[in-house]
């Protein structure tokens, strides 16, 4: 019994020495905030890119893996080239109405609408590929960065094989088109010599999904949090890390109560500051999250090297922003 008692103490060590953390707070990024958008509004939305990139830095140097921050490498300038062809998107959008009553050939007006929509599908691979890509091979940890070695064209198949699925089977197969893209995303990055990987199935998605579908509604959407909190885990469980030796399996400790208590004190504050407490949910969510990822106790941090990472072409990233789409939670 002490033998075992030692072990275990042993494992809490190694658990101990791979401490997941989030240091940010609400007030410093409700001023982060506020004046990132105070120069967005006063640029007529220009600042933009340059304020995204602001709150990423923020929140990637507050998140802490052994004492050491994550740290994001972007530029405003990077993003801001993605940002022009949103903007084209947008304007051809919104002034066609004007563009056609002009020319009174109001028969042009479907046509436009038609091919900005044929655009908007044709991008949306580019929007997840380029998004991950980008904000992955721009993240780095103690100097070492993360990379992706994905293909475009490979990814572009899989999304477009995927979706065909999902609209001749009305949207069921859309869990399967999740797990698909999170499997070829994941397992193309790496973290020095360590590639990451998911083993995640649609079948277990799709459940999940039907049973928080199914509950959202009578219980008045109390639900969604323990919904979330499904979703979380799923991903987090079902990833893994491996080096030339071992696989090694991420865990989430994130229980139903604590998922339900923030995420439901998040939408009260939202509510009743009008949004204004935004900056605040964000940080206590991602505390949330943060503090319930169990990080493999034997994945030696010590031995990781430098990885060649250079892609900063933030084109995708931005569609993927600009379209809310993309690998979340």
């Amino acid at each position: 019994m002490e033998i075992l008692d030692q072990n275990l103490n042993v494992q809490e060590q190694h658990h101990e020495d791979h401490e997941l953390q989030f240091h940010g707070d609400g007030a410093q990024y409700f001023g982060i905030v506020a004046l990132n958008v105070l120069f967005t509004v006063l640029s007529l939305g220009l600042y933009y890119p340059w304020a995204k990139t602001t709150y990423r830095k923020y929140l990637w140097n507050e998140s802490e893996l052994n004492d050491s921050r994550f740290t994001f490498n972007g530029t405003g300038k990077e993003v801001f080239k993605g940002f022009l062809l949103v903007y084209l998107v947008v304007a051809i959008f919104y002034l066609s109405p004007f563009l056609v009553q002009m020319t009174g050939n109001f028969t042009l007006l479907p046509i436009i609408y038609g091919i900005v929509f044929l655009l908007m599908i044709a991008v949306l691979p580019l929007a997840i590929y380029g998004s991950f890509r980008y904000r992955i091979s721009r993240t780095s940890w103690r100097g070492i960065y993360f990379d992706f070695d994905g293909n475009y064209k490979d990814f572009a198949g899989i999304f477009y094989l995927n979706v065909f699925f999902t609209i001749i089977t009305f949207g069921i197969f859309s869990a399967w088109m999740r797990t698909r893209i999170m499997k070829y995303l994941l397992s193309h990055t790496t973290l020095g010599q360590n590639r990451l990987d998911f083993h995640g199935d649609g079948a277990t998605l799709f459940g999940i999904n039907l049973i928080g579908g199914i509950l959202m509604y009578p219980t008045l959407f109390m639900y969604i949090p323990i919904w979330m909190k499904d979703r979380f885990n799923f991903t987090i469980n079902n990833l893994t890390i491996e080096d030339q030796e071992k696989r090694r399996a991420f865990h989430s400790t994130l229980q139903s109560g604590e998922a339900w208590k923030t995420l439901m004190v998040n939408g009260l504050l939202l509510i009743v500051t009008l949004g204004l407490a935004f900056p605040w949910t964000v940080i206590r969510k991602m505390r949330m999250y943060f503090d319930n990822i169990v990080i493999p106790h034997d994945f030696d941090l010590d031995e990781l090297s430098q990885a060649d990472s250079s892609y900063t072409n933030a084109t995708g990233d931005e569609i993927g922003d600009f379209l809310d789409i993309g690998i979340d939670f």
